[in-house]
């Protein structure tokens, strides 16, 4: 309460100096003892806007007095499309998808399967590293998350690489449209 009380004056010596407004638009710093414990409590108080730690920052126990003062950003629910909707540049792709056929290992790279899927809009090869191919079993339907286009020789190969996600999933792909590959699609390179 004391810091409250002491940065309150602070903030009312300034507006009666200048104005409101510029007291208000003032960063006033905590200059005290800031630990793990106390940040919290302190960071909380109206007229406290943020800390000048000293000592403190050297120690392992800095990043608590950060963490704690910084709201926790919520998550996003991630938005799944179809496949038919995959383009050249796209990049955190998230679909569902059955396995039609078992992953195929990529002559010339040891570790790089590919695997084709589908859903009800259009097929799709999805390229996978290591041993993350050996879930996707035909008839599977597979969660694929935060996957990216990679262009190959101007094909579409939806990538998962390890910032993706690729799990078994209970999501129900009743048909799929075999008619439509869009890794058969050819694009080319244009200078716009």
């Amino acid at each position: 309460e004391q810091a409250q009380e002491t940065h309150a004056a602070i903030r009312k010596m300034l507006a009666e100096a200048t104005s409101q407004e510029v007291a208000d638009g003032v960063r006033i710093l905590y200059g005290g003892s800031v630990t793990p414990d106390n940040c919290k409590d302190l960071i909380d108080k109206s007229d406290i806007d943020g800390f000048l730690v000293g000592g403190a920052s050297l120690k392992p126990t800095f990043t608590e007095i950060i963490t704690s003062c910084v709201p926790p950003v919520p998550l996003k629910k991630p938005k799944f499309i179809k496949i038919g909707g995959i383009e050249p540049a796209a990049r955190g792709v998230n679909v569902y998808a059955k396995v039609l056929k078992p992953p195929q290992k990529v002559e010339g790279n040891e570790d790089l399967h590919e695997i084709v899927m589908g859903d009800d809009t259009a097929i799709v090869k999805v390229s996978v590293r290591d041993d993350r191919h050996k879930a996707c079993e035909v008839g599977k339907v597979m969660r694929v998350q935060n996957a990216h286009v990679a262009m190959i020789k101007g094909f579409i190969r939806l990538t998962v690489d390890k910032w993706a996600a690729l799990k078994p999933s209970e999501e129900e792909v009743a048909s799929v449209n075999e008619a439509k590959d869009i890794s058969a699609v050819e694009y080319e390179l244009t200078n716009n």
